[in-house]
């Protein structure tokens, strides 16, 4: 069994030290090659190569996104906390320690625990956990800029993200106007300010806390969108709400909320164009774009039962 180790060495947390502990506790199981990003898309180029049976990324969660759309079909996938946030190891199973997550794993490869995933893809670009439109882009995209301007590349931390998204929402009156059109089969035209859509819960983390903007979202199940209406500047008191605490907004008895569960297909567009985020990293922003479930989109390990 051979490994292809791709490690981002400027994600959160992640140094060589760090990449050849955890390639030690692969090599429990299988020849581990190790492979180190030096450029944006750099990922999806080493992930296609030839000659190894199974890729494991250590990096952000925009590390893995590039692995993920650079995978081969067929072949199997590791993911390993290396980021901020690491969503999709965690929402895979994994702990959030890159060597605690390695050794399992290396139990998973031994044990050939494998599990078949579905993941959303937008506009032909998959994606491992979710989409955002709007404020979430925005502030990304904000986020990016600042990451783009240190000298050691790392991302901006929690409460400067926080700090990001009331500058949006200031920009914007304190409020949250409707912005664009949601439809697809068999589903009504909503009209919100801000879209949400996921394959998985949580759909990210604020520090450690889950934030719950698609709870009923599963690996099991297609996509989740949570669509928001307008809010004026009385009611983002909601949007804390919405993410962090009781997400009512789930079952539909939050009149400004439409929510979508176990959708395949979704069709966005924009009244003009509307920023978008796909697994935290910022992609433009676009007048119109095609959200759809791909079934068994990958092959990932996930921690084997005892």
């Amino acid at each position: 069994m051979r490994v292809r180790l791709i490690a981002n060495p400027n994600a959160s947390g992640v140094d060589r030290a760090l990449v050849d502990r955890v390639a030690a506790e692969l090599g429990r199981a299988a020849d581990v090659e190790q492979a180190l990003t030096e450029r944006a898309g750099h990922a999806v180029e080493m992930a296609g190569l030839p000659g190894a049976d199974v890729v494991v990324v250590l990096g952000g969660d925009g590390t893995a996104n590039e692995v993920v759309n650079g995978l081969p079909p067929g072949a199997a996938l590791g993911v390993l906390p290396g980021g901020a946030t690491s969503v999709f190891a965690r929402q895979l199973g994994f702990p959030n320690d890159a060597v605690a997550a390695a050794r399992m794993l290396a139990a998973s490869i031994a044990a050939g625990s494998l599990r078949d995933v579905g993941l959303g893809e937008l506009d032909g670009r998959l994606f491992t956990f979710a989409a955002g439109l709007g404020l979430d882009a925005e502030v990304t995209r904000r986020v990016d800029e600042q990451r783009a301007a240190r000298r050691d590349g790392r991302r901006p931390g929690d409460s400067e993200v926080l700090a990001m998204t009331a500058e949006v929402l200031k920009a914007d009156g304190w409020s949250l106007p409707e912005r664009m059109s949601v439809t697809g089969p068999g589903l009504p035209l909503v009209r919100c300010s801000y879209l949400a859509v996921a394959n998985q819960h949580p759909y990210t983390y604020l520090g450690p806390l889950p934030v719950r903007t698609t709870p009923r979202a599963r690996l099991d199940t297609a996509l989740d969108a949570t669509a928001i209406g307008t809010l004026r500047t009385r009611d983002l008191w909601r949007l804390p709400v919405y993410g962090l605490m009781w997400p009512r907004h789930a079952s539909g008895r939050d009149p400004r909320v439409t929510y979508l569960h176990d959708v395949s297909e979704l069709e966005v567009l924009g009244d003009g164009e509307v920023p978008v985020q796909i697994d935290g990293e910022y992609l433009g922003a676009f007048e119109r774009v095609s959200i759809r479930f791909v079934p068994g989109a990958l092959r990932a390990y996930v921690p084997a039962k005892p």
